[in-house]
């Protein structure tokens, strides 16, 4: 019987012998050429043959779902065989039941090739509740697959490289701009900034709380302890805590968010301390004091911007053309302010005043406010009398500092052409206007007795005494200052000296010796020996600093000697660490003045600068007497503020 069938891929007709049934076998048409398996051929039961009757096909369906398919008389294993043909030689023979699936040699003795022997298929019923297979039961079928059609067992997943070969992923994402990156990470750092600028804030308001607290806590102690003191010694010393308050408020403006207040609290403090100042009897005391209050306006002078910011005080009125004044405004300005505090200083003798001028004139040249050295302190601080003498003064100091100065050229011309032909008068006599002239070439130099007897006639030695300085020539000039006959011409030109030198030292063994020999003489500026203390302190001459404070005859004064010495001497050595032994407080407080709190103020300032430890430094001031204490609260806070 012919098996018909075909290609289940191309559909070409096939009519194959039975005996190649189950084999595999390539499609013949030309366009498929895919391999096939020839089906077995299907027996049809003669009745069925004939035209299957409804008994027949009520037979065929109750066989095909019987538990059990209907039994087939089998054929014993023993008698059955396997015929095979070998491939390369044709020879024909059988091999045994049992030996299906492997191998055999071909019997021909020419040939012996190994040969697998078939699996032959057994003639059992169809059974279709049982799988045609030896895999296991969930095994994966290997399907023949059909053209044309799709399963769901071949679905994958697209690789990556897939899609980005076929230009798939360029519209996976849809594009984002950066702005709202840009905002979230502003909002991000904006919050960071507000949580650490709220603990700074916290933390530095505490801070400038509990300093403010010290200059309050301060002014509280002073005026309970002011009626114990001697109206010299409270006022004087209220001045100067109104002057330490006024300080640390003008520090605090340039960092204070409310800057422009703080700098009108520090004017409001400082008024006070002038007004206290101003209601002292006229006294060396009073005009130390009011000579500190002058030096410290100059710590109200600032830059444009801080101007413009209301932080700090221009130097000159603004004249600008056109600029009208706002109604009830008040402007200030360091001339305007200068001017209030150097009248304090007007009814102090000619040698204090020239001093605090040349202290004064130093600063300013560094400030770059020549002109106002030269145009302001003379009429502010001295009458028309004086004029001359104090012009050449400050106008020597500006030369010393500038040697090429056009200001003091200008000064000199100046009053060369109002001497005239009468030659130059006022009281003081203008010795050092006749240095200036010598020193600009508009006048013959003075010639000085020769040998080495006393001079005594003063001008030779106090007109060439700075001309020898403004030489560098120290030792000529101390020489030459101890061979004037008066005590006082003496002390003057050594002054001079000890201010001008590199080295003091010298000058300031001869002002000990010139004030010792002289004692408290009337005739020797008690101004003199004030600023040559303190310079000796500034040099580190301390034994000659507390000589020349104890040759001082007014107890206010020499208060004062010894507790600016506290200032001078930490100003020339600042790692040294002071104590309060360097300022010795009376038991009384009657006795207490200004020099003494002044003093221990500097103590607490420093010391405090030093450690930065204010509950320290409050602990070590605590024991101080009762006057003097509220300056050490003052002095830790100044101290904390310092840098």
């Amino acid at each position: 019987m012919a098996i018909a069938f075909n290609c289940p891929h191309c559909q070409f007709a096939y009519n194959l012998p039975d005996k190649l049934a189950g084999k595999q076998a390539r499609c013949k048409n030309p366009e498929c050429r895919k391999v096939i398996t020839v089906p077995a051929p299907v027996t049809v039961p003669d009745d069925l043959r004939k035209g299957p009757g409804t008994a027949a096909l009520e037979r065929l369906a109750l066989d095909a779902l019987a538990d059990e398919p209907p039994k087939v008389e089998e054929v014993p294993v023993q008698e059955k065989v396997i015929p095979m043909t070998c491939t390369y030689c044709d020879h024909k023979w059988t091999e045994p039941w049992s030996k299906a699936g492997k191998n055999a040699l071909c019997p021909n003795p020419e040939c012996r090739q190994r040969q697998k022997v078939p699996e032959p298929k057994e003639d059992k019923p169809t059974d279709w509740k049982q799988p045609k297979t030896k895999l296991p039961t969930l095994a994966k079928q290997n399907f023949e697959k059909l053209d044309g059609v799709v399963s769901a067992n071949e679905v994958r997943n697209v690789s990556g490289v897939s899609l980005e070969k076929a230009g798939a992923t360029d519209d996976l994402y849809e594009p984002r701009s950066i702005k709202p990156l840009v905002w979230l990470g502003i909002g991000v750092v904006a919050l960071i900034a507000v949580v650490v600028f709220g603990i700074w804030s916290l933390v530095t308001s505490r801070v400038e709380t509990r300093k403010d607290a010290l200059l309050a806590d301060a002014r509280t102690e002073l005026d309970a302890k002011s009626a114990d003191m001697s109206p010299a010694g409270a006022g004087l010393s209220s001045a100067l805590l109104h002057a330490a308050a006024a300080e640390y408020a003008l520090s605090d403006a340039l960092v204070d968010s409310k800057g422009s207040e703080r700098l009108k609290d520090a004017q409001a403090e400082f008024d006070k301390a002038r007004n206290d100042v101003r209601k002292q009897p006229p006294g060396p005391e009073r005009y130390a004091v009011a000579a500190e209050l002058a030096l410290a306006t100059l710590a109200f002078a600032g830059t444009d911007e801080q101007v413009k910011e209301q932080l700090r005080y221009p130097w000159q009125p603004d004249v600008t053309p056109g600029r009208a004044m706002r109604l009830n405004e008040r402007t200030h300005t360091i001339h305007q302010e200068l001017t209030t505090t150097l009248n304090l200083l007007q009814p102090a003798d000619f040698e204090f005043r020239a001093a605090v001028a040349r202290r004064l004139t130093r600063e300013l040249v560094k400030q770059g406010q020549v002109g106002m050295a030269t145009d302001l302190l003379p009429v502010a601080m001295f009458s028309d009398a004086e004029s001359a003498e104090a012009r050449a003064v400050i106008a020597l100091e500006v030369l010393r500092l500038d040697r090429g100065s056009a200001a003091a050229k200008q000064v000199a011309t100046e009053l060369k052409a109002g001497a005239g032909t009468g030659g130059l008068k006022g009281n003081p006599y203008p010795y050092s206007a006749q240095a200036l002239f010598i020193a600009q070439q508009l006048d013959k130099p003075v010639p000085v007795p020769g040998g080495s007897g006393a001079i005594p006639d003063p001008r030779p030695v106090l007109v060439n005494t700075p001309l020898l300085l403004l030489d560098d020539k120290v030792p000529e000039a101390v020489a030459l200052a101890l061979r004037a006959q008066q005590p006082d011409t003496q002390l003057k030109a050594v002054a001079l000296c000890a201010e001008w030198a590199k080295e003091p030292g010298p000058a300031l063994d001869a002002a000990v010796a010139v004030v010792g020999r002289g004692g408290k003489q009337s005739a020797i500026s008690p101004s003199l020996v004030l600023r040559l203390s303190q310079l000796a302190s500034l040099a580190g001459k301390h034994d000659q600093a507390r000589t020349l404070a104890d040759a001082l005859a007014d107890d206010g004064l020499k208060s004062w000697a010894r507790g600016d010495a506290v200032r001078w001497r930490l100003a020339g050595n600042p790692k040294e660490r002071p104590d309060e032994t360097w300022v010795e407080v009376p038991d009384d407080p009657k006795k207490v003045r200004a020099g003494h709190a002044w003093g221990r103020m500097w103590v607490a300032r420093h010391n405090t600068k030093e450690s930065r430890n204010r509950d320290g430094e409050k602990k070590a001031t605590a024991s101080w007497p009762g006057p003097v204490h509220p300056f050490a609260l003052a002095g830790i806070a100044l101290g904390l503020q310092d840098k």
